[in-house]
């Protein structure tokens, strides 16, 4: 996994990586995509990966509870939040 620093405060280090590498996206990984996402709704720095995920932008595995086509979903509605609170904070 990545070498940043909220990561090892991730729920999810120390766990398998290919748990959050399904190969596929089909009905025979939703149990394991299921797995990996209750793993992610608990952990702390969720917000940070899903921060990291958008701005890699990481193509693969699933990212702060998002699968590849979600964090494509939502990587829209992230990059206008983001650029938000860039302005918030600049006049701020």
């Amino acid at each position: 996994m990545p070498d940043l620093p909220w990561y090892r405060k991730a729920a999810c280090r120390g766990e398998p990586l290919d748990l959050f590498f399904p190969d596929g996206d089909g009905a025979r990984w939703q149990p394991q995509i299921a797995h990996a996402k209750a793993i992610c709704a608990s952990c702390p720095v969720i917000r940070e990966c899903r921060d990291h995920a958008h701005q890699t932008p990481e193509k693969y595995g699933l990212w702060a509870g998002l699968t590849e086509e979600e964090r494509g979903l939502t990587r829209r509605n992230w990059k206008r939040r983001s650029q938000t609170s860039q302005r918030r904070e600049a006049t701020g």
